[in-house]
């Protein structure tokens, strides 16, 4: 957290780039209507704690133990990889109360969960900067080819893959059979009761691999994903799993 002696200094970067609705619509003149991406956002950070929201119509900021704010919620505005909300406190004093959000891995200092935004908030005079949006967007998407195992490098005729749907379940092909399994991601990661298919290896060291993949998941008990995109799954003891896009 920081006094700001001008609250709108930390911004003075951004004055200068061209911005634009956030939902606006550059192909043409007839335009579909646009989902709200904004709306149920949350942000959150530690050292202090505190959380943002963005509902509907309000900006709402909560700091456990110095002061609590809400704002009218402005157009979004958009450049590159930013999105800022800017707008006033309603409390005394009408300060600003402006919300900047970067696209960008983001971790919140006390857990290794990983989340897809960086929030920096500036109200009434003071900054704060922490983390936001869905962790399960970082994994979901494109297969994660696991590059290494249990302290082995994975082959890459294996072909050992896990992809995540961003609501819970993962699948993926262990080098000889396919595998599902419920996971769960708040404040660590587990994964559940791993079911697959039966089809035998022929392989002995791809059935070796296999084997690994789904004692080591069983014991994964938190998870990071690097700067240079590498996911890194991690039993009490050890890293266990990494794995590429």
């Amino acid at each position: 957290m920081k006094t700001l002696a001008k609250p709108l200094a930390a911004f003075a970067a951004l004055a200068v780039l061209p911005m634009v609705p956030a939902n606006a619509d550059h192909h043409g003149a007839e335009t579909e209507e646009v989902s709200d991406p904004w709306t149920g956002f949350r942000g959150h950070g530690t050292e202090p704690f505190w959380t943002l929201t963005i509902g509907e119509e309000r900006l709402s900021f909560e700091h456990f133990d110095l002061l609590s704010a809400e704002a009218v919620r402005t157009e979004a505005l958009y450049s590159g990889g930013a999105t800022v909300f800017s707008s006033r406190s309603e409390n005394e004093g009408q300060r600003d109360f402006i919300v900047l959000i970067e696209d960008g891995l983001c971790s919140d200092g006390m857990s290794d969960t990983p989340y897809p935004k960086s929030v920096r908030v500036f109200v009434d005079g003071l900054a704060f900067s922490g983390c936001g949006g869905d962790p399960q967007e970082v994994l979901q998407g494109a297969d994660w080819t696991v590059t290494e195992l249990m302290g082995d490098t994975v082959p890459d005729n294996a072909g050992i893959t896990i992809t995540f749907d961003g609501s819970g379940g993962m699948s993926g092909y262990g080098g000889c059979n396919r595998f599902t399994a419920q996971y769960t991601l708040d404040d660590g990661f587990s994964v559940g009761p791993i079911a697959s298919t039966r089809r035998a290896c022929i392989n002995p060291e791809i059935s070796r691999l296999e084997h690994q993949l789904f004692t080591a998941l069983g014991t994964v008990i938190t998870l990071e994903v690097s700067d240079d995109g590498a996911l890194t799954l991690h039993s009490e003891m050890d890293p266990v799993l990494t794995a590429r896009r």
